[in-house]
């Protein structure tokens, strides 16, 4: 083995090590999000909305962005920083 093929064979290591670490964090603050979440009750008239949403879906039935903020008035889209979402 030479010695670059040590070097990699370190980093390799070390990026292993911290791809579990960062996996841990992103349970741990998956699972704080969902305890933080309130939990609400969903009423048969929201049931039924909600499956008749997902059918409309299904059948590619869509309204454009630009007409929904359009009928609440909205003028213009907020900016999200880039890795927010």
């Amino acid at each position: 083995m030479t010695v670059t093929e040590a070097s990699l064979d370190k980093v390799y290591a070390e990026v292993k090590r911290v791809r579990v670490k960062l996996d841990a964090i992103e349970r741990t603050l998956e699972s704080l999000v969902v305890s933080l979440l309130p939990e609400e009750e969903v009423s048969p008239e929201e049931r039924k909305e909600l499956r008749e949403i997902e059918k409309e879906m299904e059948r590619g039935e869509c309204v454009p962005l630009e007409e929904v903020m359009k009928k609440h008035g909205v003028k213009r889209r907020a900016k999200v920083p880039r890795g927010a979402l």
